[in-house]
């Protein structure tokens, strides 16, 4: 059993990055092997628009860091997708890794119709971090975030966490979302 957590924040003790670290304790505990990609620190490319994965399904022709973690997604039992919020949308990172996640929808024969190159049966779970203190506030690319990393390739969401106001109040010193994020990471293992 394997959890992914990809992790789209640029600071390692910061509100995402301990959401994040609590769910993978949480996968842990049910005895899963974790790995973080904490994507501000790879060699990380943006997605080349060459169309190549329509010729080679599932596959991108990108190399960098991140493409041996996109081939981990078929093999993994679950994913975590964690990001902050930065000018009213997901953190720069983020945005390059959904972009290369294309390679991952498979072209059907019906123009504008997809399929997952990801196995299905895996589990999926969301953590964003904003500085609103309404967390409806970002609701628009929190739910965008989420349908690309998670739905629409047929991922099962067993958690999201959505960490408003994380100016005044961090989430390190939050018992209640840590308590919320080490469960998530429970469920994503589920009964195995």
């Amino acid at each position: 059993m394997q959890i992914l957590a990809f992790n789209g924040s640029p600071r390692a003790k910061g509100n995402t990055s301990t959401i994040i670290s609590a769910i993978l304790d949480g996968a842990k505990a049910k005895g899963a092997e974790t790995v973080e990609i904490k994507l501000h620190d790879i060699d990380l490319k943006g997605c080349m628009g060459c169309l190549k994965c329509r010729e080679n399904p599932g596959k991108c022709s990108q190399k960098d860091d991140l493409s041996q973690y996109l081939e981990a997604i078929k093999t993994c039992t679950g994913i975590v997708i964690g990001c902050p919020i930065y000018m009213y949308h997901i953190a720069g990172q983020m945005k390059i890794m959904v972009d290369r996640f294309y390679s991952l929808y498979m072209s059907k024969e019906t123009a504008g119709e997809y399929e997952s190159a990801v196995p299905a049966g895996k589990s999926y779970a969301l953590v964003t971090s904003q500085g609103h203190p309404d967390p409806e506030s970002y609701m628009r690319p929190i739910r965008w975030l989420a349908g690309m990393t998670g739905g629409g390739l047929g991922f099962e969401e067993k958690g999201r966490i959505v960490h408003a106001n994380s100016h005044d109040q961090p989430a390190k010193d939050m018992d209640e979302i840590l308590k919320e994020a080490y469960d998530i990471g429970q469920k994503l293992v589920g009964n195995s």
